[in-house]
Parts: C-alpha cells; structure tokens; sequence
C-alpha cells in the first residue's frame, strides 16, 4: 500500500462524545429536580442526532449542517422537561460539542500519524467553525487538512469520501480513513477507501459486504497497523 494520508473522522474516532455530552446534560437535568442518568440522556441526544444525519442525506433538502442537527435533537431529547429548555441552555448544549474529551490515547496516536510522514486530515460531519474551535482547545497537533461535509452530503454519502480525496489530491489506494462509527466504516469502505474502524464495542457491521479492512480495539492499535501497511 502506498500510504500517503490518514483521514480521522473526529466524534466518534477522537473523542468521546457521549462523556463530552453529558456533562454538558447533567446540570439541565439537576436544575430541574431530574434524577434520570446524564450519560443515558446523551447517548440518546447522539442517537438522535445522527438519526438526524441520515434523514437529512435522504430527502436531499439542504446542505449539511450539523450545528442545525445538533440542536434540533437536544430539542427533541429534553423535550419532556419542566420548564422547557431555555435558549441559553440549548446554546450551552450546542458548545458543549466544542469541548468534548479526546479518547486518552488520542493525541499519542496522531504524534505516531505524523511522525511517519503522513499527511493528516479530518473528515467530519461537523461544521468546520465547530471543529476548529474542539480541535484548537483539545488537541495539541495541528491537522494539514481540516475537511468537513458542511454544505454537501454527510458521510456516509459518497460525495463525502470524494471530497475528501479531491481536498486532499490522492489516489483512493493512497488514503487510509480512520472511522469511529459502523456508518462510516462502511461508507468509506464502500467508495473504495481502506479503512480501519476503531471499534470500542466490538460490534459488528449491519451489512458484511462493506465491512471494513481492519478493526481495531482502541487508537493505540493504529501505529503497528499504519507499519504493517506500509511494510
């Protein structure tokens, strides 16, 4: 494999959103007498959020926008609460994706990216503003290329993975992306892309058929897979 560039995807891959998010919950709930689990309350605001994603990729309306899918799903989770959420909350909800914990074996794991002389790049749904702001504040390597689906397509549509090739001007056999969620790993798999998949939960694709090339435990096991495929 000609190895040139390693795309991340950044909220499921490098950092973990659930935590990031609940504790941005935990006080709205608090403030409210809610005695219901955080983690459990974000989980399910994620869910909805990527739910969100894929319906928006279906009807094909408008641009990417995951700041609009954000908040549209803190809304629709917390919608039972009393008082409804107040706008400053829902504000304080959204930044909260602006300040989520990287995986702890993050930042080592793309020091190890970058001193092989990799070219290193993200590929998000995220609003570029949005990761800029999460990058800059969380992790200290900066990415040569920042690349998001804002104003096209979310992954796993493939004009995500196109463009991610076109930003970065390489051959599909040259990139080797770096997936967090099944989605992902089978839509970049299914463009062409190798991929490995950093499957914390040991699950497992809903359709083998684009089932990725590697699957890994964590992102400490991605230095020796980055050796082995360059041999």
């Amino acid at each position: 494999m000609n190895l040139g560039a390693v795309s991340f995807d950044i909220y499921s891959a490098l950092y973990d959103t659930p935590a990031g998010l609940a504790r941005a919950v935990a006080p709205v709930l608090k403030a409210r007498g809610v005695t219901g689990d955080p983690l459990a309350v974000a989980r399910a605001w994620r869910h909805k959020q990527r739910e969100y994603l894929q319906v928006a990729n279906s009807l094909d309306r408008e641009p990417a926008s995951n700041r609009r899918a954000i908040e549209a799903s803190a809304r629709y989770t917390l919608r039972g609460l009393v008082p409804a959420l107040s706008a400053e909350e829902v504000a304080a909800l959204v930044a909260a994706w602006e300040d989520l914990p990287p995986w702890p074996e993050a930042a080592e794991a793309l020091g190890e990216v970058r001193r092989r002389g990799l070219v290193l790049a993200t590929l998000s749904n995220g609003d570029e503003d949005m990761l800029r702001a999460l990058l800059d504040r969380t992790l200290p390597l900066r990415f040569d290329y920042l690349i998001s689906t804002e104003g096209g397509r979310f992954k796993p549509h493939p004009s995500a993975y196109r463009r991610a090739l076109e930003t970065l001007g390489v051959r599909v056999e040259d990139l080797l992306h770096v997936a967090g969620a099944a989605t992902d790993a089978m839509g970049a798999t299914a463009y062409g892309i190798r991929t490995v998949w950093v499957n914390r939960a040991a699950d497992a694709v809903v359709d083998p058929r684009f089932a990725p090339a590697h699957e890994i435990a964590t992102l400490g096991d991605l230095p020796p897979l980055l050796d082995a495929l360059r041999g």
